[in-house]
């Protein structure tokens, strides 16, 4: 009798284990923290959260780029004199009798944080006027003052970046910078004095120079420095701008842009 007991109760339990074994892994199938187990029971279907939802959540590549952009720049550039002061009793300046400007072309990276990084391709005129230098420490043989003809110009690469600090919807100040490097174009021609004009003490940019020249040696065949930039940015139409910006590139300058983004 007591074997047939637990053959019976081994067999009901059975038929129990079968019978609940679908149901408890319907359960298992979805987690007990999932977001649909925190919404209320009468929460509509279509107000669920769907794993498209979770995944445009987080931070892709998309939500990091806000856009890029384009623009066409035109640069006016100076030297002050008294940087050569140190140095050279008499010299040339830029923008005597030269127009020293340059040109450029940006790509901007934008960024949902408020900054951009700029890529560009310009090149700036650096002649100076044609006038006689003379050494700082030669200030007193002015026989030993050259004529010179600058032609340098130079092809740069630059890259910076810029912090966007808005105004109004369609104006904002920005401010950063970077580095260029540039590959010099051209030459500079030295032509000697002529002495007996130097030595009677006639002002020296009455003198003739000597008819013969040389090139100019010890010139770096590509050269670089750091920039500063201040600007202001201003956008018409949520596409077209328009850039005023001026700082130190190693010499001074001033910027204006043309462009569009997107």
């Amino acid at each position: 009798m007591f074997l047939q007991r637990m053959v019976r109760h081994l067999a009901a339990f059975a038929l129990f284990a079968f019978l609940a074994a679908p149901s408890m892994a319907s359960a298992q199938d979805v987690p007990s923290d999932t977001p649909q187990d925190a919404l209320p029971a009468d929460t509509p279907q279509d107000a669920l959260p769907t794993p498209q939802d979770a995944a445009d959540s987080g931070t892709t590549d998309e939500t990091i780029i806000r856009g890029h952009g384009f623009q066409l720049g035109m640069s006016f550039l100076g030297v002050p004199g008294y940087f050569f002061n140190p140095w050279f009793a008499k010299h040339g300046s830029t923008w005597d009798g030269v127009v020293n400007m340059g040109v450029s072309l940006d790509y901007f990276l934008r960024f949902q944080v408020p900054c951009e990084l700029r890529f560009t391709l310009s090149w700036f005129n650096a002649r100076t006027g044609s006038t006689y230098w003379l050494d700082d420490d030669h200030k007193n043989a002015p026989h030993l003052a050259h004529y010179i003809v600058n032609q340098l110009s130079s092809v740069n690469i630059e890259i910076a970046a810029y912090h966007i600090v808005p105004i109004i919807d369609e104006i904002s100040f920005y401010y950063g910078g970077g580095l260029w490097g540039g590959v010099v174009l051209g030459d500079i021609k030295s032509h000697a004095i002529r002495s007996s004009c130097a030595l009677s003490g006639s002002d020296l940019d009455t003198c003739p120079h000597e008819p013969g020249s040389v090139s100019a040696t010890g010139l770096p065949p590509v050269f670089g420095f750091v920039m500063v930039t201040l600007g202001f940015k201003f956008t018409l139409m949520e596409w077209l701008t328009i850039r005023a910006e001026g700082g130190f590139k190693g010499y001074f300058y001033g910027q204006l842009g043309l462009g569009v983004e997107f």
